[in-house]
């Protein structure tokens, strides 16, 4: 008797374990599909401009300067001067001021704040602030967690430059070159080196050097421009350049361009 009950049982088993699922079965199935399908991050815009890489902070940035082609190609839209922030309401005309026309690959220069601010957000981003976006106070511009430019130059606070803690006259555009081949404008995204030695951080080119970079960070003096340029020396160089480094936002300069931000 106990052997038939035991044979009785071993088939009841064998039944069991051949079933179909239930759906609660395939919905616990899915779930588990569904988790590992949503490994990885939120795509960053593709909208225009430079190609963006998102941070461990959580933002996007571009991972070069945006070029002259990239620039001429907004303006080609005949974006609207009209619906600027109040401090911009003065700014008529987003071309550049100095000679664009030729070397389109390399950055947009001569544009102001306004003009870089107009840009980001035509292009479907924002110019690079706080973390989270909007603007920043701009005493807290050597802030890792509130700067969202200056997390992406020092690799989330790590460094002093953005190849790292050691002076380097050719790593990066600057102007401490004894032979003076690092002066001037380049292709944007030519100095390969030029990068994080943080694999989480080492997409994005140029943040030290080259141009210089209008931020959402102003004050009664004017708006942060970040990162240095081909002009700046080795202090300039730092990703906690200038303490007092905010320019009018009308001012349009050689060496300062624009790079963007998005969520």
């Amino acid at each position: 008797m106990r052997a038939l009950m035991l044979a009785s049982t071993l088939l009841a088993l064998t039944i069991l374990s051949l079933r179909e699922p239930t759906q609660l079965d395939v919905r616990h199935d899915t779930m588990r599909s569904d988790m590992r399908s949503d490994v990885g991050q939120v795509p960053c815009p593709s909208g225009g401009g430079p190609e963006m890489t998102r941070l461990p902070e959580g933002f996007c940035i571009d991972v070069t300067e945006v070029t002259r082609a990239q620039y001429r190609a907004w303006l080609d839209t005949n974006p609207s001067t009209t619906g600027q922030v109040d401090a911009c309401a003065g700014n008529d005309d987003f071309t550049p001021t100095c000679d664009w026309g030729r070397d389109e690959d390399f950055p947009v220069v001569c544009v102001d704040w306004c003009d870089a601010k107009a840009y980001c957000e035509g292009v479907g981003k924002r110019l690079c602030g706080a973390i989270g976006g909007g603007p920043y106070d701009v005493d807290q511009f050597d802030d890792a967690g509130v700067s969202e430019w200056f997390a992406a130059c020092s690799s989330g606070g790590m460094h002093e430059y953005t190849w790292g803690d050691e002076l380097s006259t050719t790593t990066c555009r600057g102007a401490d070159a004894e032979d003076y081949t690092t002066w001037g404008l380049a292709a944007a995204g030519s100095f390969a080196d030029c990068r994080s030695p943080i694999a989480e951080y080492s997409d994005v080119l140029d943040l030290s050097g080259h141009v210089a970079e209008w931020d959402d960070a102003c004050n009664d003096e004017g708006c942060r421009i970040r990162g240095g340029s081909y002009q700046h020396h080795a202090h300039g160089l730092r990703c906690a350049m200038g303490t007092r480094l905010y320019w009018p936002r009308e001012r349009t300069v050689s060496a300062v361009g624009i790079r963007c931000c998005a969520d």
